[in-house]
């Protein structure tokens, strides 16, 4: 194995002191490391998010949006710089170990079962769309976390690829490729996607794909056009359907852009989380089934994290593709989208085919080719 890198040493320290930290590299930046220097976790409500600048947000999927979770950047290194000064991070005191709640990973037939659930649901009109989740287990050690983070950087630019550590929530790493906003100068973008192929197998056009996914992704770019509208945003422009390749996959996303005016960056926020790409529709009911199917805790899978800046451009992102370090082992959490032409076992494989996207980190020769 080659020397290790600064970025590896720094990151290797983060994890063994359980520095409260993020670690993250947005599309088209560095990388960056922001670390508290006492482990405690603060939260802000979320109608107070205006007067936050430079700090991490780290929202779960079950957001209190009175208790929005944030990381300070206390300390603040950037790489590549000639020579970063790793040694900051000494300053920081890390957190005592905490008791896990202990999730094994998903049976496929438990699955299964979970979707045929869903499906009737969708099919007697209860719901439209449920997003169900499963999870993995995943053989590496987290003694080598820091290099699948590097090759993660390196299998796709144009991905969100963040680690970070908090008390509450453990060691988690995900590379997204969903934006929930991009905002500057009160100008914001939101990515809706949905649908998913395998990458070998996309259509020529568009109307090629199938209704249940055309379908799915129609549902996104409704709920973010119409939250728009809802919430007063000036010059709304809707541009898409688009393929978007992202590794094993393909999704469709629709760009969704408007003028904020007088509306709070903040208030948009925590208005499309979730959005159906993650949770389904309608919100209310979709969440209950999920809370009744799923015999684990999503956490921080399926929330949103990214730098937050008042003053400046902020980028958050849809933690998918993502997993954490749990009871010394592990593990990934994928989902699948559930509509009334959903085929259990298809949803399986899907599921499959999206957790090749760290998987195939995980084996050296593969992340070579």
């Amino acid at each position: 194995m080659s020397e290790p890198t600064v970025l590896h040493k720094a990151l290797a320290q983060c994890i063994k002191k359980r520095l409260t930290f993020a670690a993250f590299r947005t599309p088209g930046q560095p990388v960056q490391i922001w670390a508290q220097r006492n482990p405690e976790l603060e939260t802000v409500d979320g109608t107070l998010l205006l007067g936050l600048n430079q700090v991490f947000l780290i929202a779960p999927f079950n957001l209190d949006r009175e208790h929005v979770p944030f990381i300070r950047s206390d300390i603040e290194l950037m790489f590549p710089e000639i020579d970063p000064d790793i040694t900051r991070l000494e300053e920081c005191e890390g957190a005592l170990l905490k008791a896990e709640q202990h999730d094994v990973p998903t049976l496929k037939h438990d699955f299964i079962r979970a979707v045929e659930v869903a499906k009737e649901g969708c099919v007697a009109r209860r719901v439209d769309k449920v997003v169900l989740s499963r999870v993995m287990s995943a053989e590496i050690d987290v003694d080598q976390w820091p290099e699948l983070f590097t090759r993660a950087l390196d299998a796709n630019e144009e991905t969100f690829v963040a680690m970070a550590h908090t008390p509450e929530h453990g060691l988690w790493m995900g590379a997204s490729p969903e934006r929930l906003v991009h905002e500057d100068l009160d100008h914001v973008r939101v990515d809706a996607i949905a649908a998913t192929r395998p990458s070998d197998a996309v259509p020529g056009r568009i109307s090629g794909w199938g209704a249940k996914e055309l379908d799915e992704q129609e549902q996104v770019m409704c709920h973010v056009h119409s939250t728009f509208a809802r919430m007063d945003l000036q010059n709304i422009v809707v541009r898409g359907p688009e393929v978007m390749q992202a590794g094993p996959v393909a999704h469709l996303r629709t760009l969704v852009e408007a003028d904020l005016g007088d509306t709070l960056l903040g208030d948009l926020v925590l208005q499309l989380h979730p959005t159906p790409a993650i949770c389904g529709s309608p919100t209310k009911a979709a969440s209950d089934l999920i809370a009744a199917q799923e015999s684990h805790q999503r956490s921080l899978y399926t929330g949103f994290w990214g730098p937050w800046n008042a003053d400046g451009p902020t980028e958050l992102f849809v933690n998918l593709r993502c997993m954490r370090y749990h009871h010394g082992a592990t593990q990934l959490l994928v989902g699948a989208g559930i509509t009334a032409g959903s085929d259990p076992e298809m949803e399986w494989m899907e599921t499959e085919r999206k957790a090749q996207t760290w998987l195939r980190l995980m084996d050296p020769e593969r992340a070579a080719n």
